[in-house]
């Protein structure tokens, strides 16, 4: 999975957090910052990185809290942190204003980038997220996802599969990049102290959906027909209490990772170049 290289950079809070640019940052170009999903990290974006649709923008890829190699926060975090933490690498960066984007957890994040400094964020790139608690019944199934999971040393073969689904399963990426991901799996995400912290800040996050006022700048929502994390249906209904909503688009045969699997990255590419000009 990996293409460009592992960067790190050290806060004034201790944070060490891990990133990846798409070339040298020029400070000429648009900067679009990127937030992974669950149980992924900076690589997840490689498929951008590679895409000259891209090209014109810097593109930065952050490993979350829990997840990669960010470090600095325990095994105790919140989405809010990763937002915060992303705010103070742009600031190191040089880097002002942005656009955010993220995909299912990675929307969670980008939105809190917004919530905490809405006058640094151009716009916002949401793919397949949402702005709620965590429901019970999504509470109760992820604990049974997450005792398969851990119920031996390395995550077994079924563990492996049914956590792919959040993808479609192996056949909506391609064969080796699938076995890029359950490598990254057992190295990284192996056992409770691999897989608990970031599921933890998963399932308590808070709910923002009585914010979305506050987030006035430009918003570029996309969702998967297909999602079965978070259906459509209710991103229908949060999307249209965004004040600055430029387009809501249901990606038809679309699943929950839309920037990782066709249709949805092919939908983004040509979306977001497009949203960025009527936008910046």
């Amino acid at each position: 999975m990996s293409y460009k290289e592992l960067l790190h950079k050290t806060l004034d809070n201790g944070v060490t957090i891990a990133y990846r640019l798409s070339h040298p940052i020029d400070k000429s170009l648009t900067t679009i910052v990127m937030h992974h999903a669950f149980l992924m990290d900076s690589r997840f974006y490689n498929q951008q990185m590679k895409d000259v649709r891209y090209s014109n923008y810097n593109l930065i890829s952050i490993d979350a809290h829990g997840h990669g190699q960010t470090k600095g926060r325990n095994d105790k975090f919140t989405f809010w942190d990763t937002a915060s933490d992303s705010l103070q690498l742009l600031t190191q960066l040089g880097i002002d204003q942005f656009y955010a984007m993220g995909t299912t957890q990675g929307g969670f994040i980008a939105l809190r980038m917004a919530l905490l400094e809405p006058r640094r964020a151009k716009g916002l790139i949401l793919l397949g997220t949402t702005v709620y608690l965590t429901p019970a019944q999504v509470r109760i199934n992820a604990g049974k996802s997450r005792d398969k999971w851990c119920e031996t040393k390395i995550p077994s073969d079924e563990a492996i599969m049914a956590r792919a689904g959040s993808f479609g399963g192996a056949t909506r990426v391609n064969e080796k990049v699938f076995e890029k991901i359950k490598e990254m799996w057992i190295e990284r995400y192996a056992g409770a102290e691999g897989y608990d912290p970031a599921l933890n800040c998963l399932l308590d996050r808070d709910a923002i959906d009585d914010q979305l006022e506050k987030l006035t700048m430009p918003t570029l929502v996309l969702h998967g027909s297909e999602d079965r994390m978070f259906p459509a249906e209710e991103a229908k209904v949060w999307t249209s209490k965004l004040p600055n909503l430029w387009k809501f688009l249901i990606v038809e045969r679309g699943v929950h990772h839309l920037s990782l699997t066709e249709p949805g990255n092919d939908v983004a590419a040509e979306l977001i170049p497009e949203f960025i000009k009527q936008t910046s």
